[in-house]
Formats: structure tokens, C-alpha cells, sequence
């Protein structure tokens, strides 16, 4: 089974909402082998997290600006790839190693939500392409055969 589904998004609408939703509805097809619930919902989170970043810190809050989704599902692998036009930004050179510590969440802003997504995801990829950021966030799933 193969699957790719791609949003693209700009103007005054919830990404946040229309991003989950489509994960959640994707995600509906794979089985994870350990804690399947808490791992969609983690998936999901750290998506939604580095969508926040790009809204809140690359766009500024300016909703007109573009973001794309595409979710790719194969028969070992979802790959999601985040792009967006906002400054050139590499997550993985932001150091989180002071998180890994806290028992507690952090009391300062920043740096949470690349710390969630490098711990869920098995394979996290940045390159800046044509001015735009690409991030690409991989999970090994088990796709359900239809029935």
C-alpha cells in the first residue's frame, strides 16, 4: 500500500486543526508496535509543533504565508515533509541537550517542540531548497492491509 496526501495551506484558516485532522485520518491506516494510541498522538504532536514554529517564530503569525504538508505512506514508513518559506531555520542544529534533563517542561519559550519531534520520530532530515525550509519527519509504522 501506497498513500501520499499533500495540503497546502495559506490565508486565515486553522492550520493547526486541518494538519491534525488529516494526520489523525492517515494515521488511522498504520499500527505501531509499542503503545499504538500514544504513538499516533505523538506523531501528531510533534507535527503540530513544528508547524506552531513555523507560524509563531518563521512567519511571525502571518497566516497568508505558505506551508505544505505531504504525508507519505508506505509499506514500512510514514514520511511527513514540512515546507515552508520563512527564514532558513535547521531544528537540528537548535541544542535541546539541556531539555533532555528537566524532569519538568521548560519555563522558558523555545526549543520544546524540536526536543518532542527528535524524540518520536526515528528520522528527522532539514535542507533549505530553493528558499524554502524542508523538514522531513519519518516514523517506521505497519500499514493495515485492507479488507
Amino acid at each position: 500500500m501506497h498513500s501520499q496526501v499533500v495540503i497546502k495551506l495559506t490565508g486565515p484558516m486553522d492550520h493547526l486543526r486541518l494538519v491534525w485532522q488529516t494526520g489523525e485520518t492517515l494515521l488511522d491506516a498504520v499500527v505501531f508496535d509499542e503503545d499504538p494510541e500514544g504513538a499516533r498522538y505523538n506523531v501528531l504532536l510533534a507535527l503540530q509543533e513544528m508547524v506552531t514554529n513555523v507560524l509563531r517564530h518563521g512567519y511571525r503569525l502571518d497566516d497568508s504565508l505558505p506551508i505544505e504538508v505531504s504525508f507519505e505512506l508506505a509499506a514500512d514508513q510514514l514520511q511527513i515533509v514540512l515546507r515552508d518559506r520563512g527564514p532558513a531555520f535547521d531544528p537540528l542544529a537548535y541544542d535541546t541537550t539541556e531539555i533532555d534533563g528537566q524532569s519538568t517542561m521548560p519555563t522558558e519559550i523555545g526549543g520544546f517542540g524540536i526536543h518532542i519531534a527528535r524524540e518520536v520520530m526515528d528520522e528527522i532530515e532539514y535542507a533549505r531548497v530553493d528558499d524554502w525550509n524542508v523538514l522531513r519527519l519519518t516514523k517506521c509504522v505497519r500499514v493495515i492491509a485492507n479488507t
